[in-house]
């Protein structure tokens, strides 16, 4: 079973290589990216069903024993956030369609859509900085290759803010482990965590520290360092700016997920991070709201929705921690199907402009459903999975005495709502002509999967907080992930880490 984590890392690795290799354009290399999406989300529901008890899977390579050696180690964390990719994977390669999108660009996406889910699933299971560097980099490069593949004009003036921001926030991260590792002669996540919790962080840590929050920040889309996020989704080739707008910068969440409660609970930084969360949920808000092109609009609206999570990290109790965790679950199927429906909507309506779109061809039928059930779930109405992650989050901000974050939350929310509004009236309210270009049922399905998936989470809203409060546990105790870590030396089996 501990070989689970070094599969999911080797398996869209080698179907990304295979793909690149093959005949481009050939219906072979469609179905062989589908089977490989479907192998891979098969193996990421067995990762989460073997960590959801609270077992780390522990599995080192080449007989080195940490903190020596490249380690995996897979969480309730590491599971989630890999199932979460895996379903975003497999919808957008069955979305792809070479007669709508192109076939040469469906062609060129599909072997870089694996090498960038082998650099996600790689930092979401490794087990030390240096190699969640090498993970942040592997990632920087598909997405720049992806940013290419549509080989528009917009697309090649995008790329460069995206890889210099991006190059500037990987110098941080990079002389971040360079400052860790002089000060405390190790890059093991675990190891770390013991050696600065047994005294109070030196100058130079917490200079490493404030280099990897911003580095963090940066990758996912934070204030004050955003503007490339906005400017680079729109110019992705349709469905594969819905995979972007799910987990991209949930790679940045993650990364802080995993550093803050272990390496910097003892530092300024939780509070830092709340007062950039909060900063990030209304102003992104605000920027979405005077926008009229839909995919830079929902790009603010990401920024927006980031804080919240990052809010939640920064008060650093376990409610709050869960609601975070429930939070971006449902804000990473809600956004990616929203992007989806962008992409029909701008291939229907010819445009990218919402004040442009005809409303006879925007949106009736299906499509206008979709739009509406995700819309209601961004904007946090009942009774949708949104409803319950801002319910969840508002608690925490009042258990905690912060009614300053409660009240720019609430603020935001109204103007979420308020944008998505603004969204219905000009793509798809109707003046009951007829609709000239409805997709057909088979277009619409993988994205009716994933908007099943949201209400399922809302029905299953208590079970899921119960598995988020788990995480928050798990998180807020560096000493059972420490534990298990370190004293696998072999690494051949799981690590039992109980309940805390």
């Amino acid at each position: 079973m501990s070989w689970l984590p070094v599969m999911l890392w080797l398996v869209p690795g080698v179907a990304g290589l295979t793909l690149w290799l093959m005949p481009r354009g050939s219906s072979f290399q469609g179905r062989m990216a589908k089977l490989s999406a479907t192998v891979q989300l098969a193996l990421a529901f067995g990762l989460l069903e073997a960590t959801s008890g609270g077992d780390i899977l522990v599995r080192t390579l080449g007989d080195w024993p940490a903190p020596f050696g490249i380690v995996f180690a897979a969480d309730r964390l590491s599971g989630l956030f890999i199932l979460l990719q895996s379903v975003l994977l497999a919808t957008t390669v069955w979305v792809l369609r070479p007669s709508v999108h192109g076939e040469q660009s469906v062609a060129r996406a599909l072997p870089l859509l694996f090498l960038l889910s082998c650099g996600l699933n790689g930092a979401f299971l490794t087990g030390d900085l240096f190699n969640l560097f090498v993970a942040f980099e592997v990632v920087l490069l598909a997405s720049y290759l992806l940013i290419q593949v549509p080989g528009t004009e917009r697309s090649l003036r995008a790329a460069f803010p995206n890889v210099a921001i991006n190059l500037l926030a990987s110098l941080f991260f990079f002389v971040a482990v360079a400052l860790l590792y002089g000060q405390y002669g190790t890059v093991n996540l675990a190891d770390l965590s013991l050696r600065i919790g047994s005294g109070p962080p030196s100058t130079l840590a917490v200079v490493a520290f404030g280099l990897l929050t911003v580095a963090f920040g940066i990758k996912a889309g934070l204030v004050p360092l955003l503007f490339w996020l906005p400017a680079t989704y729109p110019t992705f080739s349709g469905p594969v700016a819905a995979l972007f707008a799910g987990m991209m910068t949930k790679l940045g969440v993650f990364a802080l997920l995993r550093t803050v409660p272990l390496l910097m609970h003892a530092t300024v930084v939780p509070e830092i991070l709340v007062w950039i969360g909060a900063a990030s949920a209304l102003l992104g808000v605000l920027a979405a709201l005077s926008e009229y092109e839909l995919r830079r609009l929902l790009g603010f609206h990401i920024v927006s929705q980031v804080g919240y999570m990052v809010l939640g990290l920064g008060l650093l109790t376990s409610g709050a921690i869960a609601a975070a965790i429930f939070y971006l679950t449902h804000h990473i199927l809600v956004k990616a199907v929203l992007f989806f429906v962008a992409d029909e909507l701008e291939r229907r309506g010819g445009t990218r402009d919402l004040r442009s779109m005809l409303a006879a061809r925007a949106g009736a039928g299906g499509l206008a459903v979709i739009f509406l059930l995700a819309a209601f779930s961004l904007a946090g109405l009942p009774p949708f999975s949104g409803f319950f992650a801002k319910v969840g989050l508002f608690r925490a901000m009042l258990e905690a005495g912060s009614w300053w974050t409660l009240t720019i939350l609430a603020i935001a929310s109204f103007f979420t709502l308020a944008s998505m509004l603004k969204v219905w009236r000009l793509a798809f309210q109707t003046d009951g002509s007829v609709n000239t270009a409805s997709p057909t049922p088979t277009a619409l399905r993988p994205i009716w999967l994933l908007v099943g998936a949201s209400i399922l989470l809302a029905i299953t809203a208590g079970r899921t907080f119960e598995f988020a409060e788990a995480t928050a546990r798990q998180l807020l105790d560096p000493s059972s992930y420490a534990g298990a870590v370190l004293s696998d030396a072999s690494g051949s089996s799981a690590s039992e880490v109980p309940e805390s």
